[in-house]
């Protein structure tokens, strides 16, 4: 039956609410006009995928919206966690505070410093991300 991988993959992408309430109806309305003798034509799955598109924004956008309460929490966490990552890096480096202090400053070094420190600062926003975002909306989560 067309569709099935698209109800698939939204089921397990899309909060059930908005499972329900977008994908569902537009995947119906595509096996509906194909039920007749004929294929899918590309302008059904295109109707689909958009309608998948609106319900994944709108799920990251509420998403979104339930982390900005916790920004300054996560905020804090991801600076922690980016501090003892960049300590640990700068300890094992062989570096050690002392010797940081006279070490001859560069381009390269300059460079290398700062792709480091971007690279554990995007490594822990990812981690941080991951680590607090909302739980999946079910309808037995909803007050009666």
């Amino acid at each position: 039956m067309p569709g099935t991988w698209l109800a698939r993959i939204g089921g397990r992408l899309l909060h059930a609410d908005t499972f329900a309430l977008m994908l569902s109806p537009a995947i119906a309305d595509l096996q509906f006009e194909t039920s007749s003798p004929g294929f899918a034509r590309p302008n059904h799955y295109c109707a689909v995928l958009r309608a998948f598109a609106g319900a994944l924004w709108f799920d990251i956008a509420a998403d979104l919206l339930t982390l900005s309460s916790d920004l300054p929490t996560i905020v804090v966490l991801t600076a922690v966690q980016a501090s003892y990552y960049a300590f640990m890096l700068v300890l094992l480096s062989g570096f050690g505070a002392g010797r940081l202090s006279t070490l001859n400053v560069d381009g390269d070094l300059i460079t290398r410093a700062i792709f480091y420190v971007l690279a554990i600062g995007i490594a822990c926003i990812f981690i941080s991300s991951v680590c607090f975002w909302p739980p999946r909306r079910t309808a037995d989560a909803e007050p009666d």
